[in-house]
């Protein structure tokens, strides 16, 4: 299993994304859609004399949502992603991880950012969070 779909995997299993489309690298025009996407980043964070290291996977979750004047609109959107940060920090504390391919070892997965939009049109806004998966790889 791939890290990407490892993490997908780990996301399914998050109540806020229960029955929603959990997209890889794809998000449609079209509000309340979802995509994991890969941040490019330097992946090796030490290397032992053994051969193995602790390395790290960057990765934002967005979405599509409805965006406008309206605050309570943009507030719930907000809300999702500080529930979905702090849904992602209490499965890390609680050692629940995603399942990593034979020689991977899931350390924590932390979020780098608060939610935000990104970008918007005149009804709906690109919305994410950036996070990362912490693991160890053996030779």
């Amino acid at each position: 299993m791939s890290i990407i779909e490892a993490v997908r995997s780990f996301l399914r299993t998050c109540p806020l994304l229960a029955g929603e489309r959990l997209n890889v690298d794809f998000l449609p025009e079209e509000a309340k859609t979802y995509s994991i996407d890969v941040v490019p980043c330097r992946a090796i964070l030490e290397e032992y004399i053994d051969g193995s290291s602790l390395r790290q996977f960057l990765f934002v979750i967005s979405s599509r949502e409805f965006h406008g004047q309206e605050l309570k609109t943009n507030v719930g959107n907000l809300a999702f992603y500080e529930q979905l940060g702090d849904w992602m920090e209490a499965q890390s504390r609680a050692m629940v991880l995603p399942a990593m391919a034979f020689g991977k070892r899931a350390d924590k997965i932390e979020v780098l950012t608060s939610g935000y939009a990104l970008s918007s049109d005149a009804k709906t806004a690109r919305y994410q969070i950036q996070c990362r998966l912490v693991y160890g790889q053996a030779e």
